[in-house]
């Protein structure tokens, strides 16, 4: 017993190409946030002194983790050096949180 889709729900899964192919691309790209995820938390531990459970995708840099001014600029030139991207300013004013970093570096990464 074979049902059939209606051609609404036929069109839209069929016009961003073959969804293996798109089941393929997101768990790269989810393996690729974990990774920038695990090198953040990393650098993270290096600049302060707190233990990588302490820190989450939802933590604060400045409120939660405490980094001052210089931390951040040393964690920037960091992710910048490690990933080969440019971080602009006007980007870094809007990072808040451990996911912000790790959305704006795999965004950046992936041009």
């Amino acid at each position: 017993m074979s049902e059939k889709l209606p051609d609404k729900q036929q069109e839209s899964s069929d016009s961003s190409g073959d969804p293996r192919e798109r089941l393929v691309r997101d768990q790269h790209d989810a393996k690729r946030m974990d990774k920038i995820y695990d090198d953040i938390i990393r650098m993270v531990v290096e600049l302060t002194s707190l233990s990588p459970t302490d820190i989450t995708s939802t933590s604060d840099i400045v409120f939660d983790l405490g980094l001052d001014s210089l931390q951040i600029y040393e964690l920037v030139v960091d992710l910048e050096d490690g990933y080969d991207i440019r971080l602009p300013d006007e980007l870094l004013e809007k990072v808040k949180t451990i996911a912000d970093v790790v959305n704006m570096v795999h965004q950046l990464s992936s041009q």
